[in-house]
């Protein structure tokens, strides 16, 4: 079949991801589509410089201009060159699932699972700043590492918590959506105890689609309630992530593992990607209702596409999200009072703000530490060793009498020292880089608590002005207003005591695990110099 090329005008600037075949066009740019077909809302194109590669078709219009053909009826002169092969070059950082563009749909339209996104990540499809910073799920730009909201909405009002203060959410809760928060030592409010999830992520695995055009790893994850393993892409992730913290508002979210700028299928940086995935899954099975709601189920034991599409589309539409989260909480026991409440979410406020700028100290500290064990002690020892070693080598020239054992010895002395400054250089790996790791989830747990308290703060301030208000007040509705408020208080201090679980627990385990690779690391070093002592004579032998 002869070759068909369509001129096409690019209607909205799209920056393309060379590594992924796709093309860097330009608004009101002309080019030429020599593929409409080639899936899932993507066409290929030709610019005018010859260069050739996958545009989204809806950021195109075509030209009334006539079709143009190859002379002849055979096929172009030229065919267009092979897709690039990967490289693991560089990638964009992703935008989450749901970003809107000014004007135009994503690519792919409706499709449930559109792969506009490159291997693992979504990107950012405009050039120029007119991507909505205003659109729910704005991010900053690709230098950034962490997804943060650019939303000028604040995180109260997506929240729906006023919408629930006021009692405009109407919905009726089904009895299995209920979320109950206990209050076991008649002090501390918290969530009702749920079954553990674990979870395992194994074999890593470099897919393709469009024919090679296109990569991605698709990752086998096995939880513990079923046994049974399930693929997942990062975009996969990413949509969950997503759906969580659009159905709980006021929960500690923690974000997903940072993005790589360069070799995203290189091995470490797999096996990194993997292991960061694997703790954050295992740190929402922890949560005892994150873990069991319908969301987290759906991803972890979905098998089969059409299942998938069909519990993503339910999960879109959850009725029990934002404001209708707030209607599942159900308090067993007494709510808090107003006063109560405040000051417990206000010291928080303040422990968290003191926590996030101690944990900066100690990963910058463990950073210094790092570098001098693997940089100057390191060079120190092994210099020592260099010397020692030069010293018994030049002993051993001269006259023995009898100097042959202590010769040698000194040159024992010189390789310990040498096998000293390696057990430096490799020490960072055991204690300072796992402790430095584990603290940066915190960091990252931690950046998401202010939308958390401003939640509660917005609520607090909604309460203070229809009490406020002047005109006649009805009582009962005014008594309604309030329980609702302590609600909300209800669900925010029991996820601030979730909080402070996890975090006795997790650092009595990351502190041992340092100090037993302290002490380990310690012992080396002293078994190694016992050693090397116990090569020189015994002092007495020479008086002898």
């Amino acid at each position: 079949m002869a070759a068909v090329a369509v001129p096409a005008r690019v209607v909205y600037d799209f920056e393309g991801q060379a590594d992924n075949n796709e093309l860097t066009v330009y608004e009101h740019e002309l080019i030429t589509v020599v593929c409409e077909d080639v899936g899932e809302g993507w066409v290929e194109a030709v610019k005018e410089n010859g260069e050739q590669g996958l545009v989204p078709a809806s950021y195109i219009d075509y030209e009334e201009y006539e079709v143009m053909q190859p002379s002849g009826g055979g096929e172009w002169d030229d065919p267009p060159p092979p897709p690039p092969v990967d490289n693991g070059a560089q990638y964009a950082q992703h935008e989450p699932t749901g970003v809107q563009f000014e004007g135009h749909p994503p690519p792919g339209g409706d499709n449930e699972w559109s792969d506009y996104d490159s291997d693992e990540e979504q990107h950012s499809r405009q050039t120029r700043p007119s991507i909505s910073a205003d659109n729910e799920g704005g991010h900053q730009s690709r230098s950034n590492t962490m997804k943060k909201s650019m939303n000028r909405f604040t995180p109260y009002v997506k929240s729906g918590a006023e919408d629930f203060i006021l009692g405009k959410d109407k919905e009726q809760i089904a009895e299995a959506d209920t979320i109950t928060i206990v209050c076991p030592n008649n002090i501390d409010l918290c969530w009702q105890p749920n079954q553990i999830i674990t979870v395992e992520i194994t074999e890593p695995i470099k897919k393709q689609k469009f024919k090679g055009m296109k990569s991605f790893m698709s990752y086998h994850i096995t939880p513990s309630t079923t046994n049974l393993t399930v693929e997942r892409r990062y975009k996969q992730f990413d949509w969950f992530h997503d759906r969580l913290t659009e159905k709980f508002p006021c929960f500690i979210i923690p974000p997903l593992p940072e993005k790589a700028v360069v070799g995203k299928y290189q091995q470490d940086f797999i096996e990194q990607r993997r292991e960061k995935l694997e703790l954050w899954l295992n740190r929402i099975g922890r949560h005892p209702i994150i873990s069991h709601c319908n969301v987290t189920n759906h991803f972890l034991k979905c098998h089969e596409e059409k299942n998938w599409k069909e519990g993503k589309r339910k999960a879109e539409a959850d009725k029990t999200a934002r404001s209708g989260f707030f209607m599942t909480v159900k308090c067993d026991g007494p709510l808090p009072d107003n006063l109560s409440s405040e000051s417990y979410v206000g010291s928080f406020s303040t422990f968290s703000k003191k926590m996030e700028g101690t944990l900066d100290k100690l990963v910058k500290q463990n950073e210094d530490y790092a570098n001098k064990m693997t940089g100057g002690i390191k060079h120190m020892y092994s210099k020592y060793g260099q010397i020692y070693k030069e010293l018994g080598e030049l002993y051993d020239t001269g006259p023995l009498n009898g100097s042959k054992p202590v010769n040698v010895a000194i040159m024992g002395t010189g390789r310990c020292y040498q096998e000293i400054s390696e057990v430096y250089e490799n020490q960072p790996r055991f204690d300072a880089h796992v402790l430095s790791e584990s603290v940066r989830e915190y960091q990252g747990m931690l950046s998401s608590v202010p939308d958390m308290l401003h939640v509660h703060k917005g609520a607090a301030q909604k309460v203070k002005d229809y009490t406020q208000r002047e005109g006649e007040k009805d009582a009962d509705e005014e008594a309604n207003v309030l329980q609702r408020y302590s609600t909300i208080s209800a669900a925010v201090m029991s996820e601030i005591n979730h909080f402070h679980t996890e975090r006795n627990r997790d650092f009595n385990v990351m502190m041992r695990s340092f100090l037993e690779n302290q002490i380990s690391f310690h012992k080396t070093v002293l078994q190694k110099l016992e050693h090397a002592l116990n090569q020189y004579p015994d002092p007495q032998s020479f008086l002898d």
